[in-house]
């Protein structure tokens, strides 16, 4: 990598390690976070550029995890669905945002707790394993259920690990929608889908590569969304703040310029995790 590229890495690694803080600050180039948010920083969700880890049975502080929340569509939803991907919960959004700056009211606390149950393997080893069961307390904004939009659908999220994330994003959509088999043509038992998502930048759909459910389609508009759902920082490709209609005390504490994100801290950020490289396997043969 040339010298001047190391430097935009370094930097790139900078705003991705240190805090975020409100505005307005004396560190004008990092001010912006919140009024909601789940982190002040991304390397608190990827430690040390990796996976985050699922929060001890019963602890409410689970910084690397987050919570997706959602309702059914309807059918005057469905011409969003393309862009959105869900139908964000009305009052909530589609993220449940567990901070707030001082003096705000932050959206609520997840807690999960493990259901352990045995299972018996064919040769007859059995092993223990636990399911996550999630619960919403402390709710800022009322209640998460109405009769108005049916059952709250909830998806648990641990921050993915950031190494090699740049030679996916290498591969061409050609060759991915190769590897496509919806109908199981060639019965090895896999149904692969390809997830069609929204491109900001681009305005339209192209294939999602990006995210626990292939959700995003760049790492650049990864990064865009991680840091306005995550931290509540806009940027140009995400201008609004993350606060609902309903959500009066966070609209008060909107504080910032916009975006609070400026599009060289995007690059740079965005470069610095398409370069992480896959680490040297140990001992490998």
């Amino acid at each position: 990598m040339a010298v001047s590229r190391r430097l935009d890495f370094s930097v790139g690694n900078s705003f991705f390690r240190n805090p975020w803080v409100a505005a307005p600050a004396s560190t004008t180039a990092r001010d912006g976070l919140g009024p909601l948010f789940n982190t002040n920083g991304c390397q608190n969700c990827h430690i040390k550029d990796g996976r985050g880890h699922a929060p001890e049975d019963g602890q409410l502080n689970r910084v690397s995890m987050l919570v997706r929340i959602s309702i059914p569509p309807t059918s005057p939803d469905q011409k969003l669905l393309p862009h959105q991907g869900v139908i964000p919960h009305p009052v909530y959004g589609d993220q449940l945002q567990d901070f707030t700056l001082p003096g705000g009211v932050s959206e609520g606390r997840v807690r999960v707790i493990y259901e352990y149950r045995d299972v018996k393997f064919q040769d007859g080893e059995t092993v223990e394993l636990r399911q996550p069961v999630i619960s919403i307390e402390k709710l800022g904004y009322g209640p998460l259920s109405s009769d108005d939009y049916g059952n709250i659908m909830m998806s648990a999220r641990i921050a993915p690990p950031m190494i090699g994330l740049g030679l996916l994003e290498a591969i061409s959509e050609k060759d991915l929608l190769t590897n496509e088999d919806v109908d199981d043509k060639n019965n090895d038992g896999i149904s692969g889908r390809a997830n069609r998502v929204w491109d900001v930048e681009q305005e339209k759909t192209a294939i999602g590569r990006f995210g626990w459910k292939a959700g995003q389609p760049t790492l650049k508009q990864q990064n865009a969304a991680a840091f306005n759902g995550d931290m509540g920082l806009t940027s140009s490709l995400f201008m609004d703040e993350i606060c609902t209609a309903s959500q009066k005390r966070c609209h008060e504490q909107m504080a910032g310029e916009h975006p609070e994100v400026s599009d060289n801290i995007l690059d740079k950020v965005t470069f610095y995790s398409q370069n992480l490289a896959v680490p040297v396997r140990v001992n490998a043969k």
